[in-house]
């Protein structure tokens, strides 16, 4: 008997894998009611098995037609999970697609699994990786036909319920030669939810949405400690104990509510900045963070609980969002736990900008990220970790020990969301873009190999000279980081004269070096072209280096420009998504010192 036993499972190691070869007699079906993203899924399926092989797959609604490569939805897989799985010569994408609460349930996102199951398959078996938003990130290797092998059904789902990547020019109207579809399809395709769904959160600065001055004219004891209560006619801060501004503030949030009913989530976060009420009675709910300010986490969590239990009560099945942020980014001593339909966002303001670097801050974050989660089922993580406004060029480092912190821990103490700041600057921030992705929907994804991947994806042979490039970036933003104070200054995450003058001028020579050395390896026009936008961004940096006397301007480089031909070199570059541009367009002048302050 133990020899039988030990033959059978001998058996079930070594038992052969099953194996189809999608060839050109497949079809791509799905059901004629198939949901939208389905039938979207179908098209990728088709457009990128004809680049890779050459052959035209006809899509079908008739279920008779075989053999097939099925798109099936099932109820039964996770939110946004997929299964995928051999039957004989068909080839199963099987995906969760509900689209509505089988129940009510106001923390429901509409589930895409059959659509993010075909990219995982486009992935796996054919190859593909969309490194860029637009045909020149499409990569997709030439082969014969794609072998689909399985030795059991490979299922898949999101580390987070809701994943967002912003700030990647997927809103950005001043972009017109490319599709303005491009990004957010770039979203979709790493199966972020904000490819689809770009309001499911809501955490925005609000208070000033509810309240009013001439509110403060019939109750002046709600003014705050300081008096300032107002800032251009807008609403600034108040004191949240007051008696009876809790029940208006609720009331105009349901008046909000009842003007927008497809709003899937209302903010009631804080103004930005500090000027929070210290009377008496605030001052009870004030106490010291781990770093000895003053922390209003308790008084703002108060406030949260109080107005979400009225709403609940007068709107219930409606969501709300509550940052937890700059003097209330660390949780109180004793956890507060909020009511069911109040989401926080923990939205960590020491830590944006590189912080995370500093040997402090790591070491906090995964106590602190499990005492947020502690006090809300539906905990969204939001930073910009890996982010600093960059007008000039610079290429951000993508900070791996960063990565390998941060998202994991929220997956682990199980958050609901996660929200990340990429760049719109593609020519050089694709990189970070594209690993904040990926881990968004694996939290245990490899860095290190992921971002050599997209690097051999992007620039071919001569990969190796810009991992170098980003090692060097990586340490000198790393001894830049850690030499600054521990306090968070809004200096500390902006690329101005005092970065420029630590990291990228002493870099500069370095870094037109590898770029040089990459491009004579490229080995095709689309490894070219992607390198070439992240020159476009060295001629910017060049230029601003040059102006602010941080190089010499008798530095021979190849992206050296005068001061006509870098005005010829912006207006091209009008048309491009290579370099970083916000409401203001693409280029604000001369390197600034401290903390940005637009015109």
């Amino acid at each position: 008997m133990r020899l039988l036993g030990f033959l059978l499972c001998l058996f079930a190691v070594t038992a052969p894998a099953a194996e189809v070869i999608l060839g050109a007699r497949h079809v791509i079906h799905h059901a004629a009611d198939a949901p939208e993203t389905a039938k979207q899924a179908a098209l990728e399926l088709q457009q990128v098995i004809q680049q890779a092989t050459g052959k035209t797959l006809v899509i079908t609604t008739d279920p008779a037609l075989a053999p097939a490569l099925r798109i099936v939805s099932d109820s039964t897989l996770p939110h946004d999970g997929f299964e995928i799985r051999l039957e004989g010569d068909d080839i199963i994408i099987a995906g969760n697609d509900d689209l509505a609460p089988a129940k009510p349930d106001a923390w429901f996102v509409p589930s895409h699994g059959t659509y993010f199951g075909a990219m995982e398959f486009l992935e796996r078996f054919a190859g593909a990786r969309w490194l860029l938003p637009g045909d020149l990130g499409l990569d997709v290797p030439h082969v014969q036909s794609i072998r689909v092998t399985l030795a059991q059904p490979l299922k898949g789902a999101p580390a987070f319920a809701t994943r967002a990547l912003a700030a990647v020019g997927e809103t950005d109207p001043r972009n017109p030669r490319l599709p303005p579809t491009a990004p957010s399809l770039w979203l979709r395709h790493h199966r972020l939810t904000n490819g689809f769904h770009p309001f499911t959160t809501a955490y925005g600065h609000s208070w000033d949405d509810y309240l009013r001055p001439d509110d403060f004219a019939a109750h002046p004891e709600w003014k705050p400690s300081s008096g300032s209560f107002e800032r251009k006619g807008k609403v600034t801060f108040f004191c949240t104990t007051a008696p009876g501004l809790v029940d208006l503030f609720a009331k105009r949030v349901i008046e909000s509510i009842d003007r927008n009913p497809k709003r899937e989530m209302t903010s009631i976060s804080p103004t930005d900045g500090g000027g929070f009420c210290t009377c008496e009675r605030c001052a009870k709910l004030v106490s010291k963070d781990p770093h000895g300010k003053p922390g209003h986490a308790l008084a703002i969590l108060t406030f949260y609980n109080e107005v979400a239990r009225i709403i609940g009560r007068e709107r219930p099945g409606h969501r709300l969002g509550g940052f937890v942020y700059y003097n209330y980014q660390y949780p109180p001593d004793e956890t507060l736990k909020m009511p069911d339909n109040m989401s926080l966002c923990w939205a960590p303001l020491n830590y944006y900008g590189y912080g995370l670097l500093k040997p402090a801050y790591r070491a906090e974050f995964p106590d602190i990220m499990k005492r947020w989660s502690s006090s809300t089922g539906h905990l969204c993580y939001h930073n910009y970790s890996t982010w600093m406004r960059s007008y000039h060029g610079a290429p951000l480092p993508p900070s791996l020990s960063i990565l390998e912190l941060e998202l994991p821990t929220a997956a682990k103490y199980k958050a609901w969301g996660a929200r990340m700041v990429g760049a719109n600057a593609w020519g050089v921030h694709a990189p970070i873009n594209y690993l904040l992705a990926r881990q968004m929907w694996d939290a245990k994804v490899n860095f290190s190999a992921a971002l050599d991947e997209w690097l051999q994806r992007a620039y071919g042979p001569g990969w190796r000279h810009m991992r170098l490039m980003y090692q060097e970036l990586d340490a000198k933003m790393l001894a830049h980081k850690q030499a600054q104070p521990l306090a968070y200054k809004g200096s500390q995450y902006e690329v101005n004269e005092d970065v420029m003058q630590s990291v990228y001028a002493p870099l500069f020579p370095q870094i037109e070096q590898h770029y040089l050395a990459a491009q004579a390896e490229c080995a095709t026009d689309h490894q070219r072209a992607r390198l070439a936008m992240f020159g476009d961004n060295l001629t910017q940096l060049h230029f601003a280096l040059r102006k602010a006397s941080l190089i010499s301007g008798e530095l021979k480089s190849v992206f050296h420009r005068d001061d006509a031909a870098f005005a010829d070199f912006m207006r091209a570059m009008e048309s491009s998504s290579s370099l970083y541009r916000d409401p203001a367009g693409l280029d604000h002048g001369p390197i600034w010192k401290g903390e940005y302050r637009a015109p």
